[in-house]
């Protein structure tokens, strides 16, 4: 007999709520050093360790240039900005909403795309005649089919932006050879926030082969100012601090080893997850490497029992904290109202279903065998909810 769910007046699984993300510090004492060595330089920006992380990063990624912002929001508004397509942009709709606002902000046409129902990406074919732009998510950390979106780019005139706010420490298969993430299409732009694999505690990386776009994105993200004051066009300010920079750097060393931990606790979500009815996940294509930035699970309210609407307050009895990833999409939200949108059904069958579970790179194995636990409780007793 499966004890009754929290929700039902049983004992919570854990009786303390764990964490949903929790950013991982290896070092701090080299951290430590990094940044006095910067307070003591008196140079906070624009100075050493952030060229120290641009030529790091690019080494790593194997692109020619990388260049450091203060948000993957903001490099992906430059990276547009400096792009100049020329009409309407292609933005998948299953992603987080600044994939989107990059564009809005520059004033330009949007056009949602749908997604793939197993790997939750968007897949050349999704892809519109008529766009100047595409914009493509690593949703969670898997990887886009990123040649054939080339393919499709160059197909129909297009630039090709990758959101790669989860793919540091992703990998594919090109011919022969698994490389990482950050060398594809016109540019492809990382995030360093606290919840991701990669954290500066904020800021943003923009990586591509193209040096003239990376010159303009380099002078965008000082105001437009290559330095005589005379501003060649609207930038920002948008540098990266030196001590966001310490963080990164060290970071990077660690990169593979918390990828590597991401990928057990995946691998036990879905061992466990999978003697559970109704539970579904992202597929990662074969060949691929995910970051595993999130586990996102749906649940199918017909043979789990239960609507997810219903699952997400048991789960949080329970001391599981959950996320709405992404719920509503993007072309539901009320800024994106204005924007004229056909059927997405694999879009809108997927937000009604989707809940984010906890993970970290820290994660134990048995901390997710207790959120398993959990949504096995809850399904046992779904009628009652």
């Amino acid at each position: 007999m499966i004890d009754k769910p929290a929700v039902l007046g049983g004992d919570p699984v854990f009786a303390e709520p764990i964490p949903f993300a929790r950013p991982s510090l290896e070092e701090p004492d080299k951290v430590t050093e990094l940044i006095r060595g910067a307070l003591e330089s008196g140079m906070l920006t624009n100075a050493g360790l952030v060229a120290q992380l641009e030529e790091r990063v690019a080494d790593y990624f194997g692109v020619r240039n990388c260049v450091a912002v203060s948000s993957c929001t903001i490099g992906l508004m430059l990276t547009v900005q400096a792009l100049a397509a020329d009409g309407p942009v292609a933005v998948p709709s299953f992603t987080f909403s600044a994939t989107a606002h990059a564009v809005e902000w520059n004033h330009k046409p949007i056009r949602f795309m749908d997604c793939a129902s197993d790997t939750w990406l968007v897949r050349p074919e999704d892809v519109p005649e008529g766009v100047s732009l595409i914009m493509a998510t690593h949703v969670s950390g898997v990887p886009c089919d990123v040649e054939g979106l080339e393919r499709r780019a160059r197909e129909i005139g297009a630039r090709l932006i990758f959101d790669a706010a989860h793919g540091a420490g992703s990998t594919v298969t090109v011919g022969d050879a698994t490389v990482p993430l950050g060398r594809f299409g016109d540019a492809e732009v990382f995030s360093l926030t606290p919840t991701k694999v990669l954290s500066g505690a904020e800021g943003g990386l923009v990586t591509t082969d193209d040096d003239e776009l990376a010159d303009r994105i380099r002078l965008a993200r000082d105001y437009g100012n290559p330095g005589d004051y005379d501003t060649r066009f609207a930038g920002l300010n948008a540098r990266l601090s030196e001590l966001h920079a310490a963080l990164v750097l060290v970071a990077l060393g660690h990169l593979e080893d918390r990828v590597q931990r991401r990928t057990r606790i995946a691998e036990r979500y879905r061992e466990r997850l999978g003697e559970i009815p109704g539970i579904g996940w992202q597929h990662v294509p074969e060949g691929s490497r995910s970051s595993y930035k999130d586990f996102i699970i749906t649940v199918d309210a017909e043979q789990f029992g239960a609507h997810r609407d219903d699952v997400v307050p048991a789960l949080h009895a329970e001391g599981v904290p959950t996320r709405p990833y992404y719920a509503p999409p993007v072309h539901r939200q009320q800024a994106y109202a204005h924007v004229e949108t056909g059927a997405l059904p694999v879009t809108d069958w997927l937000a009604d279903r989707v809940i984010a579970l906890p993970i970290w790179s820290d994660m134990t194995l048995d901390q997710v065998d207790g959120v398993a636990e959990a949504l096995a409780k809850i399904h046992a007793h779904a009628d009652a909810l």
